[in-house]
């Protein structure tokens, strides 16, 4: 049966997959991928559903209102953590894994679900334009992009911190406005959930 509700795309990707790929022998690499996508899951304190795993992305998504922009945050600095705690017992043996890294791309719209088979599917210019964020122009691997039209679902009355960033890019499937923030990885823990301020809501 197809389906077609509003809600979240919560797309985590694996930064640097690529290179480690080549440069890791294959029983050894699909199993250091498979604990680290693991741990991403397992710390998904936001109960999101999970759509499919695409080889170094996770793609989570959630039919109904949009959380506050700080959880959403709050939920990625988890995940980034269990990523970057996991990696650390593969480093010795694996030095290659320094280079990994996740990102996260956040949308909201309409996303259709449909079946194949015994499988469930994803579908609708949400889902694509999500997709598409992941070819991007930010100069950093470690980062969470979160859009205009999530952004326009949050409800609270707030003043982004000083270091989020606003872009707009043109795709071939338009124009798509977001912010990022971004996550330097080596630099230990960082969190901009403290750097949020109340907006004015009137006099």
């Amino acid at each position: 049966m197809n389906e077609d509700h509003r809600g979240t795309i919560f797309i985590v990707d694996i930064s640097g997959y690529s290179k480690f790929v080549a440069e890791t022998e294959n029983e050894a690499g699909s199993l250091i991928i498979c604990a680290l996508l693991e741990s991403i899951i397992e710390a998904n304190r936001l109960s999101f559903n999970i759509s499919e795993i695409e080889g170094d992305a996770i793609l989570f998504y959630r039919h109904g209102p949009a959380f506050p922009v700080k959880d959403i945050l709050a939920q990625f600095e988890i995940m980034l953590q269990a990523f970057k705690n996991k990696l650390e017992t593969f480093k010795d043996n694996f030095p290659q894994t320094s280079a990994l890294s996740i990102k996260l791309v956040v949308h909201y719209g309409v996303i259709g679900r449909f079946a194949v088979g015994s499988y469930s599917k994803l579908f609708g210019q949400a889902v694509v334009e999500a997709h598409r964020l992941l070819k991007n122009s930010i100069g950093t691997h470690t980062y969470a992009l979160i859009t205009k039209d999530y952004y326009q679902q949050d409800q609270d009355d707030f003043i982004l911190p000083a270091e989020a960033k606003d872009i707009c890019e043109l795709y071939d499937v338009g124009r798509l406005c977001y912010t990022y923030f971004a996550y330097p990885f080596d630099a230990g823990p960082l969190s901009y959930l403290q750097s949020f301020r109340l907006g004015q809501t009137g006099t």
